[in-house]
């Protein structure tokens, strides 16, 4: 974990999440939020070693990074639609 102060996107996102009453939609979000946490971490780059992947950035051309942004983009598209 880290010690750094959180951006203000990052309170935003603590503080709307705070206002959610505590319900089955709030346990389902959660669960949510961290599997996608979880996914864009992990993004299973081939290349990827013990001490991480070779970019930088998942913003790269990897093809596996591209597909990432591709599932989270789609998710994001039918988020707006609905």
């Amino acid at each position: 974990m880290r010690n750094e102060p959180l951006s203000i996107e990052e309170w935003d996102l603590v503080t709307r999440l705070r206002e959610i009453p505590d319900s089955p939609v709030r346990h389902e979000l959660i669960e949510l939020m961290q599997d996608l946490v979880d996914f864009v971490c992990d993004p299973r780059c081939p290349d990827a070693q013990a001490d991480g992947v070779p970019c930088l950035s998942l913003a790269l051309s990897c093809e596996q990074c591209q597909q990432t942004i591709a599932v989270i983009a789609g998710l994001h598209r039918r988020l707006r639609r609905a």
